[in-house]
């Protein structure tokens, strides 16, 4: 049989994921600083020109890999505590799902390149905006997940529902520094058990 013939669209986006794909691979091998675009762009089989009609900077690239990558998996851990009382998630089951992204391979490599990242923030507005566009989302999606969680109890949240999300996140990345720094003091069995015992209080 012939082979079908890709669109141009289709192209553009066989394109922009291998380089994803090798922007990852790249990046766990050299760090976020040590990562060129001509590294990523030949590890992917394709030239300088080709990232730059995907990406504007590689910046840009490694918002999107977080995106793909991390962010994702927040986004649908949001909306399953959305879902119907009886089926959503409890705080120990959220506790158990956000160790297990610290404890798989991808999550651990991303999460150091994370810190790199946050370690040039205060030298460089554009790392900055990454964190804080990926952390907005996060909080946002968080947020509507716990009101949703309230409106269902027919209570009131006992603080807004963007405070209490930022709470949560708080929890998450204190716990993965402190995990990444002290494994052995702070194991990742505390996830499930801070967050049950800290935020069950809360009611809904």
């Amino acid at each position: 049989m012939a082979r079908r013939r890709l669109t141009r669209a289709e192209q553009q986006a066989q394109t922009r994921g291998a380089l994803l794909d090798a922007a990852a691979r790249v990046f766990l091998e050299r760090g976020f600083a040590g990562a060129s675009v001509e590294a990523i762009a030949n590890d992917a089989g394709y030239s300088r020109g080709a990232f730059y009609s995907n990406f504007e900077s590689k910046e840009q690239l490694f918002a999107e890999l977080l995106q793909q990558r991390v962010y994702e998996r927040y986004r649908a851990m949001a909306k399953e505590a959305t879902a119907p009382r009886g089926e959503r998630p409890s705080l120990r089951d959220v506790g158990e799902q956000l160790a297990a992204i610290q404890r798989e391979r991808e999550g651990q490599w991303l999460f150091r390149l994370w810190l790199e990242l946050l370690a040039h923030a205060g030298r460089d507005e554009r790392f900055r905006d990454i964190a804080a566009g990926f952390w907005r989302a996060n909080r946002a999606a968080s947020s509507k997940a716990i009101a949703a969680a309230f409106a269902e109890e027919g209570s009131a949240p006992p603080a807004p529902p963007d405070h209490l999300a930022s709470a949560m996140i708080a929890m998450d990345i204190g716990l993965a520094i402190q995990h990444f720094a002290d494994p052995d003091a702070v194991p990742l069995e505390l996830y499930p058990e801070l967050y049950e015992l800290l935020f069950s209080g809360l009611g809904a």
